[in-house]
């Protein structure tokens, strides 16, 4: 799954953050890690960040699908945080309590379930592209 970025607005508030951010650029393509979607109908996306140092969660107001391609390692689970409920769309390996704050504390397993996991969806996002360019020459 890719997206563009096209406008920037804060994942936390909704604030029209006037196209600045460390994180993300307008313009730039993005390749989707996992996906949130929240009670409120509300849509986030993750994807690694300008610097490729960390993962950040963007609401996707301000994005558009380049592409729809759903990574095979994907699964769909319902979680609870702060007590609304999220349907997560995410790497099977990464679905266990702890992995994103082992991933923030770089912890080894962690890190090498994201990198793997990363190179995936990357890699499958390139051969579907590549097959859908075949498909439309």
């Amino acid at each position: 799954m890719k997206v563009l970025c096209k406008k920037i607005f804060s994942s936390v508030t909704g604030e029209d953050l006037r196209n600045e951010s460390p994180w993300l650029k307008v313009g730039k393509e993005y390749i989707v890690l996992m996906m949130s979607y929240s009670k409120n109908n509300s849509i986030y996306i993750s994807f690694e960040t300008e610097n490729y140092s960390s993962t950040a969660r963007f609401h996707l107001k301000g994005f558009e699908f380049l592409s729809h391609y759903i990574p095979s390692s994907w699964i769909t689970k319902v979680k609870e945080f702060n007590g609304e409920k999220y349907i997560n769309m995410i790497p099977a390996s990464w679905n266990y309590e702890s992995f994103f704050d082992d991933f923030e504390d770089e912890e080894p397993h962690a890190m090498k379930l994201f990198k793997e996991e990363a190179e995936k969806i990357y890699r499958e996002e390139e051969e579907y592209c590549l097959a859908q360019a075949g498909k439309n020459a």
